[in-house]
Parts: C-alpha cells; structure tokens; sequence
C-alpha cells in the first residue's frame, strides 16, 4: 500500500487513518486528549498515573460513560499492519468497552492509589467543562469490528483493568 498513516490516541484509544498518497509521505503521527501525554497512559507511573494517586481524577455522576481501550503492543502491531490496507479509519480498541466507574477504580488500585473520589456533574461542568462529564457519563465504546476483519486485529485483555476489577473470568 502506499500511503499515509495518521495514529490519533483519544483518552483511550487508538484510530488508525489510512489515506491514500505516495509511500514516500508515509508519516505517522500521534495526538492526544488534554490530560495525557503520548503513551504515558498506558503507564502506571505516567501522568494520569500520578493524577489518580493524588485523587485529582474523579468519578463523575454514576460514571456510566463507556471507554475502550487498547493494550500499547496492539496499537503498534496494528499500526504496522495497517501499512498494507485499505485507505480509511480503524478503531484499535479492546473488545469490552468498560464504564468509567469501573476503569478508573481499576486503574486506581493498579496504581496502589485509594478508591477515586465521586463528584456530581454539575461540579464536574464547573471544575472541568462539559467534555470532561460528556467522556465519563455519556460516551459509548468504539467497536473494532472493521480492524478485526480488515487487519486482522486480536486485541489482548488489559492486565491492569481485568485483573484488577475482577471483571473477567481469566
């Protein structure tokens, strides 16, 4: 394929663009959301890391937002593999989008931080604006069907959010 290749991390995933273009132009680029500094979320002592241990990172309303998420090792074997594929977006995201009263509880105790502190929503739109209450109580997780088929993406389960949580069978 020949091409350009733009990795995107929003808060919790990954989107491979895959445009068409010369293989000269090939450029891989990585952004990411307001509070995280490029993998560094994947990383118990990065950033966030640090936020939830200081109890900085609340559970907003009942924390029922949904976010996907996606293992470091599958985003660059996906990133590689999207090399060869057809122009267009991929999700590269887990298979169990998981509420945000449950990731970030998870993530606490992976970090050996105390449980999150609880906030409202309104306190949440006022402390931290409105995409802040939107990501932890309306967002839905993002389906990596296309990427499955296409790449033949396998993602793995998230050590630091299963084991943890106790929301899987092994």
């Amino acid at each position: 394929m020949t091409g350009r290749l733009k990795l995107s991390s929003s808060t919790s995933s990954t989107v491979i663009r895959v445009a068409p273009g010369r293989r000269e132009d090939l450029r891989l680029q990585h952004s990411t959301g307001p509070k995280i500094g490029g993998y560094q979320w994947f990383v118990s002592d990065g950033d966030m890391g640090e936020q939830v241990r200081r109890r900085q990172v609340p559970i907003i309303g009942s924390g029922q937002g949904a976010s996907s998420w996606v293992h470091i090792d599958d985003a660059a074997e996906a990133t590689v593999r999207a090399l060869d594929c057809a122009p267009g977006p991929y999700n590269i995201v887990d298979d169990s989008p998981c509420e945000q009263r449950m990731w970030l509880t998870a993530f606490a105790r992976y970090c050996g931080a105390p449980e999150p502190p609880h906030v409202c929503e309104q306190e949440a739109l006022q402390a931290a604006g409105a995409d802040a209450v939107y990501y932890a109580t309306r967002l839905r997780g993002a389906s990596n069907a296309k990427a499955k088929r296409d790449l033949g993406f396998r993602p793995r389960p998230l050590a630091w959010l299963f084991d943890t949580a106790g929301t899987t069978e092994g």
